[in-house]
């Protein structure tokens, strides 16, 4: 599975799942893009990587802004010339002081940003990788996504279940119109799992998910980062526009 050499860009790079996907990315010898809109987590995340025999391009932007999207690209193409692997991670789930923001309490506003965020970001970060990847002739592309977007959450708003859903179609479209260019796009689906995220609300919450959950237990970052790794090496060469579900059994379709 060593992915030497390679070079793998992670959105959301200082959270919970973002960091572990780095971390694992790296102890495989990938060199890596670090993007997220928290400047300093991004650089105690570079400090906690510099053991690591890669480089490391920090690029600290929101992945909702067309303009410094692209100019990130540029600073990608300058440093490195392309990328491998694209994990568009970066994603927000807003929550009100008892957990989810019922619908009618979303505002227009409110809908916008989490719709740019997480729907738009890997929109315009994809189109930056892509276009580099079809020039290589090969890539790899991941979705982080939600359950939220396959079935009822009650942990999760109506804009974050719609900007999922939307991300499962467009993964699903990326994979059928880039796989004749060599490039596999697929989508990990967590279900609960032990983030600053999750952690932001209600405890109660994540303890009856955990109830739900044939395993019994939340799930942990370093559980999806495995899922990551696996979607981007070799072994994974002739899977494209797959689903896979990290979620201990609590949705099984």
């Amino acid at each position: 599975m060593k992915l030497k050499n390679q070079v793998s860009w992670v959105t959301g790079a200082a959270g919970g799942i973002g960091k572990c996907i780095s971390e694992k990315l790296a102890a495989q010898g990938s060199h890596l893009i670090l993007s997220d809109i928290n400047a300093s987590a991004l650089n105690e995340l570079l400090v906690h990587l510099s053991g690591f025999d890669v480089d490391i391009l920090v690029l600290p932007l929101d992945v909702a802004d067309p303009q410094t999207v692209s100019e990130g690209g540029q600073k990608i193409r300058e440093r490195f010339g392309r990328v491998d692997n694209l994990i568009n991670n970066a994603g927000i789930s807003p929550k009100g002081p008892k957990g989810p923001i019922p619908f009618k309490d979303i505002t227009f506003e409110d809908w916008n940003r989490v719709i740019a965020v997480n729907l738009n970001g890997p929109f315009l970060c994809s189109q930056v990788a892509l276009e580099m990847m079809v020039a290589h002739g090969h890539g790899s592309l991941v979705n982080i996504c939600s359950q939220a977007a396959r079935t009822h959450s009650p942990v999760t708003s109506a804009h974050y279940a719609a900007s999922k859903s939307g991300l499962l179609g467009l993964s699903r479209k990326l994979a059928g119109e880039y796989g004749p260019y060599g490039i596999r796009v697929n989508v990990v689906v967590p279900g609960r799992i032990d983030t600053p995220m999750t952690q932001s609300v209600n405890e109660e919450l994540s303890r009856q998910a955990a109830l739900r959950t044939p395993l019994r237990r939340i799930g942990q970052p370093n559980e999806v980062a495995d899922a990551v790794l696996y979607l981007v090496s070799n072994e994974a060469s002739y899977v494209n526009g797959a689903i896979l579900d990290v979620n201990g059994g609590s949705l099984m379709i």
